[in-house]
């Protein structure tokens, strides 16, 4: 484990953890383009070292690609608290880690989204097209603000946004979030989403998902201008398709190379 500093001005400082691997010899060889790495976005309340993260990350480096993923601020290792959560604060998560690969050599990075890093994952490439060639993500969280307001429901949300604070809980976290999350959220709207999106995408979501919603999910594959989305739905399949990694993986691998994203690395279709 490695970590980014963070200084920002008028804030504590607080760092990234930072998960990084790379093949070596032949199974590097055998890879793929020059400079490819994919980075893995963990979810709402997750970590980077997550079942789904690390199976990727063994088929990646199996195939010859190097892989990295983080944990957000306030998540897993890195600093940072989860009261202080907004998208805006992933956005600069993931550009500090995009500018750390880079520095790497890592020139073309594919990321690999989970929920709440799926959607950041699409805004920064909406935001910043020329820093990543594609991006594969499962269940990708476009209406966070929504779906965070519908699980409050109006008394709750009125009480959030008097006092600047809520106690989330689900089976996966127990956190404080502040108002400024909603608030933040609102500047992204996925109506701009929909027309700055550029950058090749797969997502892949199940129709059981209780946390995203299928039906926002396909229709911003089949309404988005930009025609280079695959939408890969599983019609018994939940929020978090952990039982389905090695079929996801086929899917993504499958995606890249049919855009010649990567080169033909036998062994990296294993899984």
């Amino acid at each position: 484990m490695e970590t980014i500093p963070i200084v920002r001005q008028g804030r504590a400082p607080s760092h990234l953890a930072v998960a990084y691997s790379s093949p070596e010899g032949p199974r590097q060889a055998a890879g793929g383009a020059a400079g490819f790495c994919f980075l893995y976005l963990h979810g709402f309340g997750s970590e980077q070292s997550g079942e789904k993260a690390e199976f990727f990350r063994r088929q990646a480096l199996g195939g010859g690609f190097a892989f990295c993923s983080f944990d957000f601020e306030g998540h897993g290792q890195s600093g940072g608290e989860m009261r202080e959560l907004t998208l805006s604060r992933n956005l600069e998560d993931l550009s500090l880690a995009v500018s750390w690969l880079e520095a790497k050599g890592h020139r073309r990075l594919c990321l690999i989204g989970s929920s709440m890093g799926g959607g950041t994952g699409m805004w920064y490439s909406a935001l910043n097209p020329e820093r990543v060639v594609a991006g594969l993500h499962i269940a990708p969280a476009l209406d966070f603000a929504g779906s965070l307001l519908a699980w409050a429901g109006p008394e709750r949300t009125r009480a959030w946004q008097q006092s600047g604070v809520i106690h989330f809980a689900n089976d996966l976290v127990s956190c404080e979030l502040g108002w400024e999350l909603i608030e933040d959220l609102r500047a992204y709207p996925t109506e701009s989403l929909l027309l700055r999106y550029r950058t090749p995408a797969l997502l892949l979501q199940g129709r059981f998902d209780t946390s995203v919603p299928w039906r926002g999910v396909t229709e911003f594959a089949t309404r988005c201008p930009f025609r280079d989305i695959d939408l890969h739905l599983f019609a018994d399949g939940d929020h978090r398709l952990t039982d389905r990694k090695e079929r996801l993986w086929a899917l993504m691998l499958e995606f890249l190379r049919g855009r010649q994203l990567l080169a033909d690395g036998g062994a990296a279709g294993a899984g």
